[in-house]
This record gives C-alpha cells, structure tokens and sequence, in this order.
C-alpha cells in the first residue's frame, strides 16, 4: 500500500515541477500559453508529427514482440519503458524542430526542448534508480 502512495508522490511531483518549467520559461521567453491540443503550422509538419508517431508505434509493437519473442522477465518492464521512453523524446524532437523552422514565436522550441530534456532526465533517473526502488 504504501508503494502506491510513494509513485503518485513521486509522479505528483514530477508533474508539479514540468509545469512549472511550462510557466516559468514561458514567462522567461516572453511566450504565450501553450495549446493543449496538437497543432500543425503546416502540411509538412502533419505530415512528419504522423510519421514520427508511427514511428513510435512501431517501436513499441516490436519491443512487445520481442519480449513475447523471449518471455516475460524483468527485463520486459525495462525494455517497455525504454521504447515508450524514445517514443515520447522523438516526439518532443521533430515538434521542437518545427517549432523552430515554422513557429511565428520562434523561441517556443526552447521551451520544448526544456520540457523534453526534463522528461528525459526524469525517465533516466527512474531507469536508473529502479523507480527509486519501489519496483
């Protein structure tokens, strides 16, 4: 029981601290509120958001076979995590990447570049440490 109660402190506070990363460097850069919903400056970048989910998909099925491929271990949690891990970061970098070349505020990519470095470090640390030893 008290396994839960730490992930959810744990997750609370690392989504606690992503958006204050959100809010502070949008007030540093002078940015506007971030859209909740995905938006696309042009066909090009539709066109790319598409693959690179595709992309992700494909990544994940493939660690799910693989693993079905040699059974189910430790290592099935880990290799789950990592494809979802690369999923989410190939994401954040082709979206910062047209954020960058397409965005009207030009200094957004900064922002997804933080938040997806954040994400990075925080998925690193949970590899690393085991999900702080509560798995």
């Amino acid at each position: 029981m008290t396994t839960w109660i730490w992930l959810i402190v744990i997750l609370g506070v690392f989504l606690g601290l992503y958006y204050l990363l959100q809010w502070a460097l949008g007030k540093w850069l002078h940015l506007g509120k971030r859209s909740r919903y995905r938006m696309y400056h042009n066909e090009t970048h539709k066109k790319w958001d598409f693959r690179m989910r595709l992309v992700s998909a494909l990544i994940i099925v493939v660690s799910y076979l693989w693993n079905m491929e040699y059974g189910v271990s430790e290592s099935y949690g880990r290799v789950a995590f990592l494809a979802l891990g690369s999923g989410v970061i190939l994401q954040e970098l082709c979206r910062a990447y047209m954020e960058w070349k397409y965005s009207e505020q030009r200094r957004e990519y900064i922002r997804v570049l933080a938040s997806a470095g954040y994400v990075l470090a925080f998925l690193f640390t949970i590899y690393v440490t085991n999900f702080f030893g509560l798995i």
